[in-house]
C-alpha cells in the first residue's frame, strides 16, 4: 500500500513536524489596543506655544516606523499551527490565568 501523501505542518512554536494522522491544533486570536476611557485632556499638559514642537516630535517618531509596525501596535490578528505538546502548554498557561483570576 502506498504511503499517504498530504500537506505537512510545522508547529509554529517549537518547529516540530506535525505528522499526518497526528492532532494539529489551530490557535486563532488577535491582540489589539483597548480604549481605557482616557481623553487627551487627561494627558500631560503641553503649553499651546510648545504644541507645534510636540506635534513635530511625535510625527518624527511615527515616521521612523513602517506602516506594518504602526498597524501592529493597535491590531494584530494571528493564527498558529500547534502540535499537541505546545497546545498543552498554552492551555495550561491560559487555564492557570483563568483560575488565578477567580
Amino acid at each position: 500500500m502506498p504511503k499517504q501523501q498530504g500537506i505537512k505542518y510545522i508547529c509554529d512554536l517549537c518547529g516540530d513536524l506535525i505528522e499526518i494522522g497526528r492532532p494539529r491544533f489551530i490557535w486563532k486570536g488577535e491582540l489589539f489596543c483597548a480604549y481605557d476611557g482616557g481623553t487627551f485632556d487627561e494627558t500631560t499638559h503641553t503649553p499651546p506655544e510648545k504644541m507645534k514642537d510636540e506635534m513635530r516630535r511625535i510625527l518624527e517618531l511615527l515616521e521612523q516606523k513602517s506602516e506594518k509596525e504602526l498597524n501592529d501596535e493597535v491590531h494584530y490578528p494571528f493564527q498558529m499551527d500547534l502540535c499537541r505538546r505546545c497546545r498543552d502548554k498554552i492551555y495550561q498557561l491560559l487555564d492557570e490565568k483563568k483560575i488565578s483570576a477567580m
